[in-house]
């Protein structure tokens, strides 16, 4: 295990025990001479430091150095270990003390969320579907067996929030709000848990949209019909994204910048217009884009499923059609409190 990825206050025990315990070897070897060996040194090291006492392979007899060598080497080596172990064994305590704090806090703040996202399994998928809600501001909730998961996160500057355990289960989608979620990614790489995930979760929340993972094609039909709204199929979305990338190169560039770069804000977003809203029957341009900051409204999709490409100023505000925009994730939140008429309703 290389000596950076152990915590610096075990690593610095570690180098300090190797280095008593040298010394002493050290020390043995100089008083036994040629006819002992590094081997019989470090038997000596050892029966000293731990007041063993099984009999000295190294005689010390005559040798009044090697009792004064002796003498100094046990109360500050042996002083130094029992030291070293006590403050290992609290390093140990303090760890577990601090697991179960950070545990109970963040329990505390899962029973208080809503309208937030669940992302069910923390592999390479879960973790970039991860790193795009935090970019974005989405609240959400991980779900994933391993707790060392929380590693992860932090060694990609994620804050986030881990209910551990297997996302198949009933107990472990309470834990994480299910009933308040608005929305649940089934990321783990068998399509057998996805689709009892996307089972499970609409039984528990008929209103969660759910989007799954889909490693096999023939597959899709089984996970729409658990549940699953929209099932992503990764060969088939790597196929078409290398196709992309060799006949419109910098169509695709710009696409990955509006919806994954993590150095530009802008994303490519959604905005729901709800029944209540001000501006239902009036046309967008009433709708003052520049006053919240550079938004482009670039699309919108009518309820009846038509799409209306760059919408002309004129085009009227129709209840439950969804506005498709360029914007910062601050922005979009400050459009949709707008639209809404106030009300809180962020997707």
């Amino acid at each position: 295990m290389p000596l950076k990825i152990i915590p610096k206050k075990l690593r610095n025990i570690i180098i300090i025990i190797i280095a008593v315990i040298m010394i002493g070897t050290a020390g043995f070897k100089v008083i036994g001479g040629s006819e002992r060996s590094v081997l019989d040194a470090l038997y000596m090291t050892a029966i000293t430091l731990t007041t063993v006492g099984y009999g000295d392979v190294i005689g010390l007899d005559n040798k009044p150095l090697g009792k004064l060598f002796t003498i100094i080497y046990v109360f500050i080596g042996a002083g130094t270990i029992a030291y070293l172990f006590t403050t290992l064994a609290a390093y140990i305590i303090e760890g577990e003390l601090r697991r179960v704090f950070r545990r109970r806090k963040m329990e505390k703040r899962i029973a208080k969320m809503k309208d937030h996202y669940i992302v069910c399994g923390i592999g390479m998928v879960g973790l970039y579907v991860v790193h795009e809600m935090y970019l974005t501001k989405r609240p959400f909730i991980a779900i994933d067996h391993d707790e060392t998961k929380l590693d992860v996160f932090k060694a990609n500057n994620i804050e986030a929030d881990l209910v551990v355990g297997d996302a198949t289960e009933n107990e472990i989608l309470w834990k994480a709000m299910i009933e308040h979620a608005k929305g649940l990614y089934a990321t783990t790489d068998s399509d057998n848990d996805n689709i009892v995930i996307s089972l499970t979760a609409r039984q528990l929340n008929p209103s969660l949209r759910i989007v799954s993972r889909c490693n096999d094609t023939k597959n899709i039909d089984k996970l729409k019909r658990a549940g699953a709204d929209s099932v992503v199929a990764l060969n088939f979305i790597g196929g078409l994204r290398m196709a992309s990338e060799m006949i419109r190169p910098h169509v695709t560039s710009f696409l990955d910048m509006m919806l994954r770069d993590k150095y530009s804000p802008m994303r490519v977003e959604e905005v729901h217009v709800p029944a209540r809203s001000p501006f239902v029957g009036k046309p967008v341009k009433d709708i003052d884009f520049k006053t919240i900051g550079n938004i482009m409204l670039i699309s919108a999709r009518k309820p009846s499923g038509e799409w209306v490409y760059n919408p002309y100023p004129d085009t009227i505000c129709e209840k439950e059609m969804s506005l498709i925009i360029i914007a910062t994730p601050e922005e979009k939140e400050l459009l949709v409190e707008l639209v809404s008429g106030g009300a809180d309703s962020v997707l």
